[in-house]
């Protein structure tokens, strides 16, 4: 009787590592620090299609940097009292309080996985397995409160249940899919990354 326990636990243990929502969810959980290279074109029915380059780093809790390297610098960096939105041709920065930030998307996701439970998660998205293409295994993510911009996400996951890709599509119809690359979780990352203080000569606009 304990052997046939035994293999029914095991047998409902693979079961759910098969299923790719349970996979991302803990997958996401057990992440306190992700970077990686990305690329994303972003594509709408009015406009032309347009490509960028760039590295990324998440520490938790709440600490993202978005680097855009190609074709023009930018720079997003969240921590626990600001975000930044940093534009280096421009030479223009805009400051707000984290409050104000209105944290969204795959940024969200990322970020609040560690802290929401998974009945929280599960509450806060509606999440559809989305079946196999391009070799990754892929989530729909709709928001069940409205979120600024955002309509639903598509989340893509390897055999590692690492997300590698993943697509923002808005509420405009304008759809952006962003490639991962150099993937690297849980290493140590520099608190300083996180910081930003803006250089002589730099507009800044504080909202």
């Amino acid at each position: 009787m304990k052997g046939a326990i035994a293999i029914l636990m095991m047998v409902l243990a693979a079961s759910a590592r098969a299923d790719p929502i349970e996979r991302m969810i803990e997958s996401l959980a057990s992440t306190q620090s992700l970077s990686a290279e990305f690329r994303q074109v972003t594509s709408a029915k009015t406009a032309r299609i347009r490509t960028a380059s760039g590295v990324f780093y998440i520490s938790k809790p709440g600490l993202l940097r978005w680097e855009v390297r190609k074709p023009y610098p930018q720079l997003q960096i969240l921590n626990t009292r600001e975000f930044w939105l940093v534009d280096l041709d421009l030479a223009q920065a805009s400051m707000r309080s984290v409050e104000s930030a209105n944290l969204s998307g795959i940024a969200a996701l990322l970020l609040n996985t560690s802290v929401l439970s998974r009945d929280q998660l599960m509450g806060r998205y509606r999440f559809t397995a989305a079946g196999d293409r391009d070799g990754v295994a892929w989530i729909a993510v709709e928001p069940r409160q409205p979120e600024p911009g955002i309509a639903w996400l598509m989340v893509g996951l390897d055999a590692d249940a690492m997300i590698s890709r993943f697509e923002i599509h808005d509420s405009l119809g304008q759809v952006t899919r962003v490639e991962l690359t150099k993937i690297l979780k849980n290493i140590a990352v520099d608190p300083g990354l996180f910081q930003y203080t803006p250089p002589r000569g730099m507009a800044v606009i504080r909202q």
